[in-house]
């Protein structure tokens, strides 16, 4: 037999519930979910929840979920749009009809991954106030611009040490706070001979 109600009470933390249906309440039975050796989907049943309860000669069980008018579909569904939302405001969804793939968080987001991470994709936009990368090594494969000042600190946040293998090209001005060497000595502390036989330093 099927009948529709409603949970009206929730054991902490698992899929068991009591539903009352026809002003009957049952007694703690099983709430439908996901679960063997291969997944596991746990989604909380919640009190007023609309479900429809399955009595098969005695052993009942609560199948989830029903719309209705105190849990309707969200304003964002259409035909071609999937949408999983929940309490606090985040959003999954998918819509065949743009093949857009969308995650609006209303906190944080947590990636764990044990091994690498793959991205392939045509252009990549990153918005955000502020931006860390922790990473022993960092390789950056093509032309890169930077719209906005180069800052270096050491590990202890001393000096730093900016290298470059190639030539250094420079459309502007070179300020330095310290001396400039090269391969033949140092050019800011360098002395030469005038014409009129003394010696100058650099000024």
């Amino acid at each position: 037999m099927l009948y529709l109600g409603k949970i009206c009470e929730v054991k902490n933390n698992l899929s068991v519930v009591r539903v009352d249906y026809l002003g009957t309440i049952t007694p703690f039975i099983p709430y439908l979910a996901i679960a063997n050796s291969f997944k596991t989907h746990f989604i909380p049943p919640r009190v007023g929840e609309a479900v429809i309860l399955c009595d098969f000669g005695g052993a009942k069980v609560a199948i989830p979920s029903i719309f209705n008018h105190d849990y309707k579909e969200p304003n964002e569904a259409s035909n071609t749009k999937e949408i999983i939302k929940y309490e606090d405001g985040t959003i999954l969804s998918y819509d065949t009809s743009t093949s857009t793939l969308e995650i609006i968080n209303a906190k944080t987001l947590n990636i764990n991954i044990q091994n690498d991470i793959n991205i392939t994709c045509k252009s990549a936009n990153l918005n955000a106030t502020n931006t860390t990368i922790k990473s022993p090594n960092v390789l950056i494969q093509g032309s890169t611009t930077i719209q906005g000042a180069i800052n270096t600190t050491g590990s202890g946040g001393d000096a730093g040490v900016f290298s470059i293998n190639g030539d250094l090209n420079i459309n502007g001005n070179l300020k330095v706070s310290g001396n400039i060497d090269d391969i033949r000595g140092d050019l800011t502390g360098h002395s030469h001979s005038d014409t009129d036989g003394y010696t100058s330093m650099p000024r």
